[in-house]
């Protein structure tokens, strides 16, 4: 008799999305762009393909307590899927990214965070995606030719995005942003994620706590 072939999941890397109501998405997005927009002007001139970006102190702010309620709710329900212990989350940072015309971010990942996440204030048409470049470093070793792309046999995902579109993701995972080739700003703000007593309730040695590798029986 012949076998069933299962297949088992292991590893995988998360991303998390969160769309907001268009008569949510139209009001907040209004009101972000003349905040952004009065923290930059006037911008420096920029060369082509530069970029602008804000100081990472937005979460400093009490204008924009409305967008970090969203990114704190957000965390919060990344956090309970993965099942972490944690006594308090914050924001370390946040900032507006503004990119013109031929503008991008090339591929980073941001250090000493847990999650990343980006919100999409203005999507003007053809300027809209992110990508996330697959981690696994030896998965490229070789690529043979595929009949279609998918899951398991790529090493580079395209998510599109959209204005009110807030993406959540592990902070050690490479992205860029790709050119900007429409004729008008994409605008999007930035933020990362930390537990806030690091130190003193997740750093020391998993050993003590008992830990164990994940069985998959």
């Amino acid at each position: 008799m012949v076998a069933e072939l299962k297949v088992q999941e292991i590893y995988p890397t998360p991303l998390w999305l969160m769309d907001l109501d268009e008569k949510t998405r139209t009001r907040l997005n209004r009101d972000l762009l003349k905040k952004i927009h009065a923290l930059t002007e006037p911008k420096p001139v920029l060369p082509v393909g530069g970029s602008w970006q804000t100081d990472p102190m937005l979460q400093e702010l009490s204008e924009f307590e409305e967008l970090l309620g969203l990114i704190r709710k957000a965390a919060k329900g990344a956090l309970d899927f993965l099942q972490v212990e944690y006594d308090d989350f914050e924001i370390t940072s946040c900032w507006a990214n503004i990119n013109p015309t031929g503008g991008k971010n090339s591929s980073h990942t941001h250090p000493n965070n847990y999650l990343s996440g980006v919100y999409y204030v203005a999507v003007p048409k053809g300027t809209g995606s992110i990508d996330f470049k697959d981690p696994r470093v030896q998965a490229s070793a070789i690529m043979p030719p595929v009949k279609e792309r998918n899951a398991f046999n790529g090493n580079n995902v395209t998510v599109p995005v959209m204005e009110g579109r807030l993406i959540l993701f592990p902070a050690w995972l490479n992205h860029e942003v790709p050119v900007n080739r429409g004729d008008k700003e994409r605008v999007s703000i930035s933020f990362n994620i930390m537990f806030t007593r690091f130190t003193e309730t997740i750093s020391p040695t998993l050993w003590r706590k008992g830990s164990a590798p994940v069985r998959m029986d």
